[in-house]
């Protein structure tokens, strides 16, 4: 049992058709009925899901209107030939076949899990360019599509030409008869319209006669010959068309299976893209799913009420606390928050995805029953209560397995005494099977006090403003609310008198208990309002509080980058200042002022300056940040940290360094250089040696490296290089030995000791 109608359902089904493309899709869509299944309806619910999450990134399905072939599919196995529009239908589907392929390629995988089955999808190309080999993008038989066809229809155009001409020669000939210069259409037949007084003067035959018998219109003797040749050809090419459609029917026919099946997924599928596209409209999510009849429905909104004006709710139903009853005044909402549980139940059952926030929770059901509205049958003249009564005794009959059950107004239309003593015993009996899930609305403040009473029955009440006597339909969960019915009197004028005779005989009548129940929900009511307000603050300070912090972060990376921008500048500076002094040296070596040793010294002292360190605060530094070494001037990346010890790489060299040696600096722009050898060593010391591997370089790269090794160990002031070369065929070693003669660096040099490499290893000193 589900009670659809009652809780409005078929208004969610029609509101999905409205997306379907298909007329067989929207049958089906309007006879939806909910799965007792939970794998099935969570299956369907993640179809939904994952094909929301598709149309979002890419773009809705590509469907066509009026793609449904199922008639003509049919009618290939009844008719000798379908007609040119049908094939026509068929294209089109196939066309869309196409479309759909090349959606589905364009998909990445990381999206698809449930709905594997678009990718291993394939138009029928065949199909289509059989179609498409015969009938036109004008929708017309192809001249080509047989040699016959082409002869009739040049033999056509021949005669037509013929019968322009004759028409035209039949106008000049007769224009002293004629009414109007023109040619008219009478029973299929080219006609001249010839004054009433000379019909006698045209051979032909007379086809209509205008209503002031002013009027006659004769087809000529001229053309009669040449529109019969006509006629007679377009009889032959419909005769030829028909047999090229039968021809094209038979090469389609075993193509039906195929066709059939592709439809039946795209009716498949244009049902769950309307229902996909229906959740989208409202807001529709997947909550959690579960067999267990736990219920938490967060930010829970009616999805037939209006965007704008639909307040949501939040609703609790679990094991421990199987019923829940929502207490308040008449249009407060206490309807509306059945019918949303019981609505969306069912919308998700179907595998709709619902207006809920996307942690709230959801349980499958075996049937869901639903007593609301005043829906008594005037035909058996029942009264609401009876009507009500009839209902649940229906229910009672057939509850079976795990129920969700919806009672509005429980135990009224009655003597209230007995209404609610009725109303427990239901309660009662309901509660007492933990797989039923009990929600029901009440006004009673008897049926209030027995709910504070059972530990199982959760209270909750719907929003009133007391002040303006307005609903705010808001579910209160933990909060039994009041009728209101004294403010409302009072409000609308009701006399004193009556109000004050009325509040006597209620306090008279309310227990103690009752007293305090009604002062504690005020208490829970002022509790509940200011938590509200609380977490509005906290979000209000939470917003402001990330809005700081962002304009700090800005701030210090303003901060960071006019300090890397000075140091940028400085280093700049410098950088010429040395490379300057360091030309001048070079020169000087040159014209042997200065001997090499002396030129070493100098561009060592040179790269001993610091740079002006007022200017720089000392932070921490991390890998793969960009440096200058102080000391030697050269910038670097840094590539290990451990603790104040940073190793840099420096030109060829990966050497450890202190903070207070480094200052960071903005990365350069990137180039393309040569593949370089790699040196390592540690930092200079008295007496340092730089080591230069060549092994495997090609002759013409030694000169290039031996300038680096040598320029890199004159600025670290280290008077060692040990250049290894090996043995091989001896080409880098004569390249090595070649550089050393020309240079005025090398002071000297010699093969390697034992220990050393001996003759693959040539040990220079500059």
């Amino acid at each position: 049992m589900f009670s659809t109608k009652t809780l409005e359902f078929n208004l969610i089904c029609a509101s999905i058709e409205a997306f379907a493309y298909s007329t067989q899709a929207k049958a089906y869509i309007k006879a939806l009925t909910p799965s007792k299944d939970f794998d099935e309806v969570l299956l369907n619910l993640n179809k939904s899901s994952e094909l929301k999450h598709i149309i979002n990134n890419y773009r809705k399905l590509p469907f066509t209107h009026d793609y449904d072939i199922t008639h003509l599919l049919s009618a290939l196995d009844k008719k000798d030939y379908l007609n040119i529009e049908d094939f026509i239908h068929i294209r089109k589907f196939l066309n869309m076949q196409k479309a759909f392929e090349r959606y589905f390629k364009d998909i990445e995988n990381e999206y698809i899990h449930h709905l594997q089955w678009f990718k291993s999808f394939k138009h029928l190309k065949d199909v289509l360019e059989l179609i498409n080999s015969i009938i036109t993008e004008d929708e017309a038989i192809d001249d080509h599509a047989s040699s016959q066809l082409k002869d009739i229809r040049q033999k056509l155009n021949q005669k037509q030409r013929h019968l322009d001409k004759l028409l035209a020669d039949v106008l000049k000939r007769y224009q002293n008869y004629l009414n109007e210069a023109v040619i008219v259409m009478r029973n299929n037949r080219y006609a001249i319209p010839i004054k009433e007084g000379f019909k006698n003067k045209v051979k032909g035959v007379i086809h209509d006669v205008s209503a002031s018998k002013q009027t006659v219109y004769i087809e000529p003797e001229d053309i009669r010959q040449a529109t019969q040749d006509i006629e007679y050809l377009k009889t032959l090419e419909a005769q030829e068309i028909i047999k090229i459609l039968m021809g094209l029917t038979k090469k389609i026919k075993p193509f039906k299976p195929s066709l059939a099946l592709d439809l039946e997924k795209f009716i498949n599928l244009d049902i769950l893209q309307a229902k996909t596209l229906y959740a989208r409209s409202i807001r529709g999510t997947l909550p959690d799913i579960n067999q267990d009849g736990h219920i938490h429905l967060i930010a829970a909104r009616h999805p037939l009420i209006q965007a704008e004006d639909v307040v949501p709710i939040d609703i609790k139903l679990s094991d421990e606390q199987n019923v829940l009853m929502i207490t308040g005044p008449n249009t407060g909402g206490k309807t509306v928050a059945l019918k949303t549980v019981g609505l969306l139940t069912i919308m998700m059952q179907t595998g709709i995805l619902v207006p809920v926030e996307e942690k709230s929770k959801l349980a499958v059901f075996d049937q869901v029953f639903a007593d609301i509205g005043d829906e008594q049958s005037i035909q058996q003249s029942l009264s609401t209560f009876s009507s009500h009564l009839t209902k649940i005794k229906n229910m009672l009959d057939q509850l079976n397995g795990q129920v969700l059950i919806l009672l509005d107004e429980l135990g009224s239309g009655t003597d209230p005494i007995e209404g609610v003593s009725l109303a427990i015993a239901i309660i009662d009996t309901l509660k007492t099977n933990k797989l039923n899930r009990v929600m029901l609305t009440t006004h009673y403040s008897e049926l209030k006090l027995y709910a504070y009473e059972q530990p199982d029955i959760l209270t909750a009440s719907v929003a009133f403003d007391i002040e303006t006597l307005k609903p705010l339909y808001k579910v209160n969960l933990g909060i039994a609310g009041s009728s209101h019915a004294l403010k409302i009197a009072d409000r609308l004028g009701l006399p004193k008198h009556i109000l004050k005779k009325a509040d006597d005989l209620l306090n008279a009548r309310q227990s103690n208990l009752g007293k305090n129940i009604e002062k504690l929900n005020i208490e829970q009511t002022k509790v509940a309002l200011e938590k509200e307000r609380l977490e509005k603050e906290a979000q209000k300070l939470a917003l402001e509080i990330k809005a700081y912090q962002a304009k700090n972060q800005a701030f210090e990376k303003e901060k960071e980058r006019m300090l890397e921008k000075i140091k940028a500048n400085a280093t700049e500076e410098y950088e010429a200042l040395k490379e300057k002094a360091r030309q001048m040296i070079d020169d000087l070596s040159k014209v042997k002022k200065l001997s090499t040793p002396e030129s070493a010294k100098l561009k060592g002292e040179l790269n001993q300056a610091k740079l002006d360190k007022k200017t720089v605060e000392l932070k921490p530094l991390r890998k793969g940040d960009h440096v200058m070494v102080v000391q030697y001037g050269q910038d670097g990346v840094i590539t290990k940290v451990d603790k104040d010890t940073y190793t840099v790489s420096v030109g060829l060299f990966e050497l450890p360094f202190k903070r207070e040696d480094l200052t960071k600096i903005e990365p350069p722009v990137k180039k393309k250089e040569k593949p370089q050898t790699k040196y390592t060593g540690s930092a200079p010391s008295k007496a340092p040696t730089y080591e230069l591997d060549l092994r495997g370089v090609r002759y013409e790269e030694v000169k290039d490296l031996m300038d680096k090794a040598i320029d890199d160990a004159l600025l670290s002031n280290t008077p060692y290089i040990r250049v290894i070369h090996g043995f091989g065929t001896g080409a880098v070693r004569k390249a090595v030995y070649a550089y050393i003669k020309q240079s005025p660096y090398i002071k000297s040099h010699r093969f390697g000791k034992e220990g050393e490499g001996l003759n693959g290893v040539t040990v220079i000193t500059l």
